[in-house]
């Protein structure tokens, strides 16, 4: 069985850019729907930074995302990860975007902490949403034991942010998932992969800075 990973579409980015959305609409009728009714994936996981601004949502892009993306989902599961922008506050992920938006579609599972879920009866899968004050204590625990799987919206030194631009201040080195075997994260737009790290890049260019560089989503 196959699942999807899509990650960091930012829904309303831009202002809520009508030309950007329909750029969006286009990735997501000419390949994201087809991929899964040809491939028969029924699970899919959002790795965060679904919507663009933590601090409130225009409601034409809230419109948008219901219309073009949500209603055509209900009969899929999507377990989806609180990333920075969903976040309202700094140190926790409690109110959140998709918790106080999505709440209409029982599909979709919203993890705002740490926590291994079962996929397709037989893959246990860490999820790991923004690490903050409050889950952090949670988040080290669970990254002690061993995993095949954890797919995050993290923030690792050592990685690009963007093509070329390479984040080395935050908090977190890859060692400290040494005990995964493989691990998939959002956050950062340009797909790169250093030993077990894999960041998959979003799903279409935001910016001139992202010209020419690949984007897309998963398969796994």
């Amino acid at each position: 069985m196959k699942i999807a990973i899509i990650t960091d579409q930012h829904f309303g980015a831009r202002k809520n850019s009508k030309l950007f959305h329909d750029y969006f609409l286009k990735f997501y009728n000419d390949v994201f729907f087809p991929t899964l009714e040809a491939e028969g994936i029924t699970t899919i996981v959002d790795m965060g930074d679904t919507f663009d601004s933590r601090k409130g949502i225009d409601f034409s892009a809230l419109s948008w995302a219901k219309n073009n993306y949500y209603d055509k989902l209900k009969d899929y599961t999507i377990h989806t990860v609180v990333g920075n922008h969903t976040a309202y506050y700094k140190n926790t992920n409690r109110v959140n975007t998709l918790n106080l938006l999505l709440d209409k579609y029982d599909n979709i599972v919203i993890v705002e902490n740490p926590e291994v879920i079962r996929v397709n009866e037989d893959q246990d899968i860490l999820l790991m949403p923004w690490i903050n004050e409050e889950n952090q204590e949670q988040a080290f625990d669970l990254l002690k034991q061993k995993h095949k799987y954890c797919f995050g919206h993290l923030e690792i030194n050592g990685f690009e942010m963007f093509a070329g631009q390479i984040h080395r201040d935050g908090e977190f080195n890859i060692d400290l998932f040494s005990n995964v075997e493989y691990v998939y994260s959002g956050h950062f737009h340009h797909r790169s992969k250093k030993g077990n790290v894999m960041y998959l890049g979003n799903p279409y260019q935001l910016t001139w800075g992202d010209y020419s560089d690949k984007r897309g989503f998963h398969l796994i």
